[in-house]
């Protein structure tokens, strides 16, 4: 396996150069297509066929509408490259010529805007990026390449889905998985990369407030939900600010508040959809103890029975913090720094944002995971999950190149593998 790091990243700058025009048209193709979580089978197909055409064996319909690409070339360790394929119930707003004019069902049954507001667009067209020059540089690696498009990141239950349709026992086991993440807060094609905790937990709540519904005119006759609800709202907000620790990291939101459906008619109950982040499971168990207390307190001092205080559901849309293997980050960092050097590599702050990529790691034994950021942030692009949110599609270059230059360093001689046959 010939080459320094500097020469195979001159030769895969060379083949993502020319395989450029056709990645723009395939990113414009995937971001005016986008799909909700769970509901990705045009993407996962055009993914399929991408990754089928670069020469891995594709199955589809893992965990739902999951994919997964092989490439065997001799013995070496087995690296997982995860792309996340899932869009967001959003209206875009950028002006682009291939703008989204995608409208969908979602969950719950409401037709709603459906866009590409997170990047994962992005994120698919650099894993196909990436698996065209690895498979045009198969002489300077050894061993398995398995490519993952994985569907419900957004839900933050795609990756235990696949994990529990077999993806470890009917595909092959990673020695090491990778991923990354498009980045408006970094400079364009900036490399963010962390060590251990790289970001939050986070916890999705439906809180129904009841009261007893009336008429408007007469309030004295009933117990009105949306006051309380907003007595609620009001009273969560201390939790942060007055009991948790200021060296803790915590987040509450309500993001959502749906009650009543006439003007004169007081409503039998309010619905509040609250989200929690924490980067400790002690403030996760902290925060949510809180909001119980809050929730329960503020409805007896409304004078509701015990058979009418709020009810709370803590919904699958949860996760953990995710934690970088240290050895296996610090060894992509390395190669990292010797292929674009100091000003472009960066340690980050950990972020508080969630995902799930971590539950591939969660297994066991557990999976090596290293998950990183690179910059797409050049003043103009919006943040994520904006509306606006449009970075650049040059960043599909930076982003491929960097899962190469990761691939090419996991798959060297020296790698430490963990299952001798990579599965």
């Amino acid at each position: 396996m010939p080459g320094s790091t500097q020469d195979r990243s001159l030769l895969a700058s060379g083949i993502l150069d020319r395989e450029y025009p056709s990645l723009e048209r395939l990113y414009r193709d995937l971001h005016s297509h986008p799909e909700l979580s769970g509901q990705e089978q045009w993407t996962s197909g055009r993914l399929a066929q991408e990754l089928q055409d670069a020469g891995f064996s594709v199955t589809r319909g893992i965990g739902g509408t999951g994919v997964v690409a092989l490439l065997h070339n001799g013995e070496g360790p087995v690296l997982m490259i995860r792309a996340d394929m899932d869009a967001l119930p959003v209206r875009e707003e950028t002006g682009l010529p291939y703008q989204s004019l995608v409208r969908m069902r979602d969950s719950r049954g409401r037709e709603v805007d459906v866009m590409h507001a997170c990047g994962h667009d992005l994120h698919m067209t650099a894993l196909v990026g990436a698996a065209r020059a690895l498979a045009a540089l198969s002489s300077s690696w050894k061993g398995t390449l398995m490519l993952i498009g994985q569907p419900s990141e957004e839900a933050v239950s795609g990756a235990a889905r696949m994990i529990a349709d077999g993806l470890y026992t009917r595909f092959a086991r990673p020695d090491a998985a990778i991923a990354l993440h498009v980045a408006p807060d970094l400079p364009n094609g900036c490399i963010g990369y962390r060590d251990g905790l790289i970001s939050a937990g986070g916890e999705s709540l439906d809180m129904v407030v009841y009261g007893l519904g009336g008429h408007a005119a007469h309030p004295e006759m009933s117990h009105d939900p949306v006051v309380l609800a907003a007595q609620i709202i009001l009273t969560l907000q201390t939790i942060v600010s007055r009991e948790i620790a200021a060296t803790d990291m915590a987040i509450l939101t309500i993001a959502s508040v749906h009650g009543g459906s006439k003007h004169n008619a007081i409503p039998d109950h309010v619905t509040l959809q609250i989200n929690i982040r924490y980067f400790r499971e002690a403030v996760r168990d902290q925060l949510l103890t809180a909001i119980r207390r809050v929730a329960d307190g503020c409805a007896r001092s409304a004078g509701l029975p015990p058979n009418r205080l709020p009810a709370i559901s803590i919904l699958p849309e949860s996760v953990p913090p995710m934690e970088n293997d240290p050895e296996l980050t610090g060894r992509v960092a390395e190669a990292f720094l010797r292929a674009y050097g100091p000003d472009t590599v960066r340690r980050i702050e950990p972020v508080t944002g969630s995902e799930d990529f971590g539950m591939f790691g969660k297994v066991d034994p557990p999976v090596p995971i290293c998950y990183f950021r690179i910059g797409c942030g050049d003043g103009s692009c919006g943040f994520l999950h904006s509306s606006k949110f449009a970075p650049d599609p040059a960043i599909i270059i930076d982003a491929s190149h960097a899962l190469v230059i990761a691939a090419l360093e996991i798959l060297s001689p020296g790698y430490p593998r963990s299952h001798p046959r990579g599965v």
